[in-house]
């Protein structure tokens, strides 16, 4: 009988220490961290103003994800400056940097609406926000992001973004 209900315990502690692995492994993984963007490109096609840039990501979290798509609105100065999906699988590294390329139609109201303020305070308050889906191993999580931060607009010029 002392037997079986050691059996029984010991069935218990694992099921318990199963559970508490499987519980951890679906915890939804912390949001990256923007550190900038570089290598900005304006180029025009007709009416459109199309900018691409990289955007530079730190993940926090102790495992390597896979972005599968993210779905991004910017604004500039509180005024809506374009948007960009992006739908290509992309490594991300535990504990490192990563890189995110961009590519949206900008809005050129929205930046001449804004281009005095921004000329004299010589940086812009950029806002991303959107939705990323990632997979950590066999479980894929969508997230919400939002990011606000000052740019200053020299680096942006000099084609640098950090």
């Amino acid at each position: 009988m002392s037997s079986l209900n050691n059996y029984l315990s010991a069935a218990k502690t694992a099921a318990f220490i199963l559970l508490l692995g499987w519980a951890t492994g679906c915890r939804q993984p912390d949001a990256p961290e923007y550190y900038g963007f570089q290598d900005p490109q304006i180029s025009h096609n007709g009416s459109l103003t199309v900018l691409a840039t990289t955007l530079k990501l730190y993940n926090p979290n102790p495992y390597a994800l896979k972005l599968l798509h993210a779905d991004v609105d910017v604004s500039l100065n509180g005024k809506a400056a374009g948007h960009s999906i992006l739908d290509s699988t992309i490594i991300i590294p535990k504990k490192d940097t990563f890189f995110v390329p961009v590519s949206m139609q900008i809005d050129m109201r929205s930046v001449f609406s804004n281009a005095l303020s921004m000329l004299m305070e010589k940086q812009a308050t950029v806002s991303l926000d959107g939705h990323v889906k990632v997979r950590r191993g066999m479980f894929t999580f969508n997230r919400p992001f939002h990011y606000d931060g000052k740019q200053d607009l020299n680096s942006l010029l000099q084609g640098g973004g950090f």
